[in-house]
């Protein structure tokens, strides 16, 4: 009977943070599909309008880091090196192996964050402006 109770206990702790896990990750992928709605269409790709409804299918159902790591790749890799800053070239390198280290939501944020900050204003909409800081303050909440 203790060890049923101790497997019982490991069980309900396991759900749990699984649990909690698959919120954060679901509050992050809202979060990045707020990012990515924020950027006009002529500051990405020529197939992103194809592959962007599949994306966000994929987002929505994403249930943990790994798998929000390559969305956020894949979504980061659409946009055009002319809608991000200068500097965004030299830096990639260094963001993609920060992304691929991540091993948790709040890792993973702060390369949300990165990306973000380097997409040019004139390759969002005119209300992101208006709106970027409340999201900058939710993503940094992620943990």
């Amino acid at each position: 009977m203790k060890k049923f109770s101790v497997l019982l206990v490991a069980a309900a702790a396991i759900m749990f943070f699984s649990m909690q896990e698959a919120s954060a990750t679901s509050a992050m992928g809202n979060l990045l599909i707020q990012l990515e709605t924020s950027v006009k269409y002529s500051a990405q790709s020529s197939n992103w309008r194809s592959r962007r409804s599949g994306w966000i299918r994929r987002v929505r159902s994403c249930s943990n880091v790994s798998c929000m790591k390559a969305l956020i790749r894949e979504f980061e890799t659409n946009i055009k090196y002319s809608a991000q800053s200068s500097s965004w070239r030299s830096r990639r390198s260094s963001w993609l192996r920060t992304v691929n280290q991540a091993r948790t939501q709040g890792q993973l944020a702060r390369t949300l964050l990165a990306v973000e900050s380097s997409i040019k204003y004139s390759a969002q909409s005119s209300s992101w402006r208006s709106r970027r800081s409340s999201w900058r303050a939710s993503v940094s909440r992620l943990r």
